[in-house]
Order: C-alpha cells, then sequence, then structure tokens
C-alpha cells in the first residue's frame, strides 16, 4: 500500500465507565497490533535487554474540566500533558522480565492550582517457566494518580483527590492435556490523600485507606481444537483502616466487605476470524456494617475480536461487577458496562478507530434510616471518541482524538456534558 500524508479522522469510542475512570485514555499503545514493521519502535539494547524510551506531548481542549452540570456552570480549559515514559523488555529463550515507568504532568491554563496533576505509573512484569505448560506470573505495581472530577466521591474538592496503589498479582497457569488450571491472588493496597473543599474544611479522603484481596481459580476444558468451556470463581476482601466517612465528611460507615464472582462459559477462536469468550453467572457482595444491604445480581462477560478483513477489526466488549464507593448510605455500585469499536489500516501509516459505548451505574445497598438516600441513584453514561493516528517513521507519530462523554444522573445537579480534543506528538526510539 502507498503511503500517505493525509491525516484522517474516523470515530471511536473508549469504555470510559465507570464514572472513576479517565474520559479519554492514552492512546500510545492504541494501534501496537497494526503497526508494519517499517514503523515499530526499534529501542535500544543493553546485554538481554531492550529499552523502548518514548516521550508523548499532548495538547488537549477540555470544555468541562469539574464535570459539573450545566446549571452549576462550567469552566473549560487548555490542558498541556508532558508524558516521557519507558518499557524494559528481556529476550530470553525462557523465562521473561519487565519493567515500564510511565508519567502524565498535566498543566491547566485555567485554574491551574486546583488543576494540575503529575501522575507516575511503574510496574514490574515477570514469568517463570517451570515446565512445558506450567508457569508463575508475578506482576508488581505502583501508582500514583489522580481521582477523576466525575467521581461522586469526591464531588467538592478545591484539587482532584490523589491516591496511591500498591499492587501485587502472583498467578500459577497449568495445563494437564485438555484441562487448564490458573490460580492466584491479586493483592491492591490504596493511600489516599485528604483535600480541601470548597468551604475551606478538610475532605478526609484518607478514611477510604484500605487492602483488597482476591483470589481467585479458574478451570478449563478444550473441548475440541478452538473451543474451551470454563468456569471462573473469584472472592474478594475488602479491609478498610478505619470507618470511612461519607463523601469524606458525612456519617461513618463500617465498609468492610467480601463476596464472590462466579462464572462460566465458552472460549472460541475460529481460525482467527473470530475470537473471544462468553460467559455468565452471578456476583455477591456482603458489609459488615449492618445499616448496608447486600449487593448483589445475574454477572456476565463478553468479549469479542472480529476480523472481517486483514485490515480491519472490530471489538465487542461487555462486563459487570461491584465498585466501591462513600456515598452517603449507599454499600456499592454495580456497574454494567459495553462498548463496540472498530480499527481500520487505511494505510501502512494511517490508522483508524471508530465505536460507540454506554454504562449503567446502579448504587445499591441503600441504608433506609438516612434522610439523604431517599430515592436509589441512578447513572446512565454514554459516548464515543474520534480518533486517527498518522506514522512519520518508526520514530515520530502524531494522532487526534475527539471524544464526547455525557452523564444523565436522577440525583439534582449530578448529570453533565464533557467534549475533549486532544492532539498528540510522539517520540519514541
Amino acid at each position: 500500500m502507498k503511503n500517505s500524508k493525509i491525516l484522517l479522522i474516523a470515530i471511536n469510542t473508549l469504555c470510559v465507565f465507570p464514572a472513576f475512570s479517565t474520559p479519554i485514555e492514552d492512546d500510545a499503545n492504541f494501534f501496537k497490533e497494526r503497526e508494519s514493521a517499517a514503523y515499530v519502535q526499534k529501542g535500544i539494547r543493553s546485554g538481554s535487554f531492550m529499552l523502548l524510551p518514548s516521550l508523548d506531548l499532548t495538547n488537549e481542549y477540555n470544555s468541562n474540566i469539574y464535570m459539573r452540570d450545566k446549571t452549576l456552570g462550567v469552566t473549560d480549559s487548555y490542558v498541556a500533558h508532558y508524558k516521557p515514559g519507558v518499557d524494559v523488555r528481556s529476550d530470553w529463550t525462557r523465562h521473561s522480565l519487565g519493567f515500564g515507568l510511565n508519567t502524565d504532568v498535566a498543566q491547566y491554563a485555567t485554574q491551574p492550582n486546583s488543576n494540575d496533576y503529575q501522575d507516575v505509573m511503574i510496574h514490574v512484569d515477570s514469568k517463570l517457566d517451570l515446565t512445558r505448560d506450567g508457569y508463575f506470573n508475578n506482576n508488581i505495581a505502583y501508582n500514583r494518580v489522580h481521582e477523576n472530577r466525575g467521581s461522586p466521591d469526591q464531588i467538592g474538592g478545591m484539587t482532584p483527590t490523589v491516591y496511591a496503589t500498591k499492587v501485587i498479582d502472583n498467578l500459577y497457569t497449568q495445563k494437564f492435556n485438555r484441562v487448564a488450571l490458573k490460580t492466584g491472588v491479586n493483592t491492591t493496597r490504596y493511600d489516599y490523600d485528604d483535600v480541601q473543599s470548597s468551604l475551606g474544611t478538610t475532605l478526609k479522603m484518607s478514611t477510604r485507606d484500605r487492602w483488597e484481596y482476591k483470589p481467585l481459580i479458574r478451570l478449563g476444558y478444550e473441548i475440541q481444537p478452538g473451543y474451551e468451556a470454563f468456569a471462573k470463581f473469584e472472592y474478594k476482601i475488602a479491609a478498610y483502616d478505619t470507618n470511612v466517612l461519607s463523601s469524606g465528611a458525612g456519617t461513618a460507615f463500617n465498609r468492610n466487605s467480601n463476596g464472590y464472582n462466579a462464572t462460566s462459559g465458552i472460549g472460541f477462536d475460529l481460525t482467527d476470524l473470530l475470537t473471544g469468550d462468553i460467559s455468565a453467572g452471578y456476583i455477591q457482595r456482603s458489609y459488615d456494617d449492618l445499616r448496608l444491604a447486600q449487593v448483589s445480581g445475574v454477572n456476565g462477560f463478553l468479549n469479542l475480536k472480529y476480523r472481517p478483513t486483514k485490515l480491519t477489526t472490530v471489538l465487542a466488549r461487555v462486563g459487570r461487577d461491584v465498585a466501591e464507593t462513600t456515598q452517603q448510605g449507599v454499600a456499592g455500585v454495580l456497574s454494567t458496562t459495553a462498548s463496540l469499536s472498530a480499527e481500520h489500516e487505511l494505510y501502512r501509516n494511517v490508522l483508524l478507530k471508530v465505536g460507540g459505548n454506554v454504562g449503567q451505574m446502579g448504587y445499591q445497598g441503600y441504608d433506609v434510616t438516612s434522610t439523604a438516600s431517599a430515592y436509589n441513584r441512578n447513572d446512565l453514561m454514554y459516548g464515543g471518541t474520534a480518533s486517527a493516528k498518522y506514522l512519520l517513521n518508526r520514530n515520530l507519530s502524531t494522532d487526534l482524538a475527539y471524544t464526547y462523554s455525557t452523564r444523565d444522573s436522577n440525583y439534582v445537579n449530578s448529570s453533565f456534558v464533557l467534549n475533549q480534543l486532544m492532539l498528540n506528538l510522539r517520540g519514541q526510539f
């Protein structure tokens, strides 16, 4: 195919829900699998490791930086993002070791003292091959990031809520003929910084500090080549350091909880034309505080990857989970999200994506004695993004993205509309 120097725009969507995630995600690795050999990052060799440094310079226009309802007044701003990072990967024949450092230093033209942030994400990944069919995966990560302004758990803060996560994943995978076993534990530590409210008081976000433990087991059986039946069971324990103040200042609740997420389904791989898995099950969470009711419901997941041509990929995802919250009298958020997107390689160096998404957030387990819980909160979120990437050579690329996202809530002054336009220049070696 001939190279093109025309930057084209397509429509893409990023799954931006639940409300705790960021409306526009980093597109640095968005089109990685479609980059042809002439444009793949070469890297710097150091012994048996490859170093892959990069720097993204992103210009953003944000129409609603506080993600507020229009009745409260909205504020827009230009935002400059500086994103230096590096990936380090081993090229051993057996075992593997990797390291990654990613950053996002954001500077706002409007009210910078209330909005600027510096996010840092570090991870170390390793794989230990014990036998041909058995291996350990160990992943360690440290992230110091900010919470989305649209999160109901931090509304009222003069600055973004900053928190740190420490993550340890230990997984073991073993195959016995047609039977595959995966088991392990995910451990995550959350530490939040307190913030000042618009009234000059302190919002005790630090009461959200906690440990989360998620042991899991997955059993799969290969029915025939390309088809696998599986069952997965995950148990979650949330252990808070102290009682949690609602939104950092309200009534305290004991939010320690435990519960399970059990699903079974089938995975398939039809000659790379259609791959994915579909499952159904049940999710349940119980809370130590007797004022908070149990959250439960039918659960299910769908992940599909369809390649109608060698140049086009269609992705579909559906998922459900119970999220933590500090809302007054609310036990948890039962979130259901769905996204559909299509990626297309217009030319070897012009890559496009198009799609849409929707999410429904049901705040459940209300304390009936709380005056703040007059009715159950329900948020409907949907949006879409337009994006394209132009590869100049293996060291330089640029991409343009437009994102629209909205939250329609039955709570007063909790809806918002957000438009973002991002132009990024990426350098890599």
